[in-house]
């Protein structure tokens, strides 16, 4: 299954996805963005592997074993990716605004969850609202929504 998922990521502009394959990939480009946040201040703690592994079952409802593999997958991406576009161009072509909002808090809450705000983290979330098309407003509610959820009062 593993190898299914990373050949996704290989282009081959000629080959037509499947709606699963589809689907796969926004679920590794979602956990690749989480895995971001999450390392943007050097170090991924077990909250922040806690917060991105509830966020996305709870998110795309999956097995615990595709949910293994598509974190993994996620994983090996980030580390080999040297951007943020291959992910975020395919989660703004086939999300709607308010999936994208969801991320978007998804993404605050990573960065709260160890109650310590790093400023890498907050440009990194502020640069991937801007590549995803996400009004400040909406970026605005996603953070207080996240703050207010972990009991952090600023």
């Amino acid at each position: 299954m593993l190898k299914n998922i990373r050949k996704l990521f290989i282009r081959n502009p000629s080959k037509i996805l499947t709606e699963e394959e589809k689907t796969q990939r926004l679920q590794v480009a979602t956990a690749a963005l989480l895995f971001e946040i999450a390392r943007a201040d050097l170090e991924i703690s077990a909250l922040e592997k806690d917060k991105i592994r509830t966020s996305l079952s709870k998110h795309f409802n999956l097995s615990s074993e595709i949910l293994d593999q598509i974190i993994q997958q996620a994983e090996t991406e980030v580390e080999q990716s040297i951007s943020l576009h291959q992910f975020t161009k395919l989660i703004h072509d086939n999300y709607s605004l308010e999936e994208k909002k969801e991320i978007i808090y998804f993404l605050w809450a990573v960065a709260y969850c160890d109650e310590e705000l790093d400023m890498y983290e907050e440009s990194l979330i502020r640069k991937i609202a801007d590549l995803l098309y996400i009004p400040h407003q909406d970026f605005i509610k996603a953070k207080l929504r996240a703050q207010k959820k972990q009991g952090i009062h600023l």
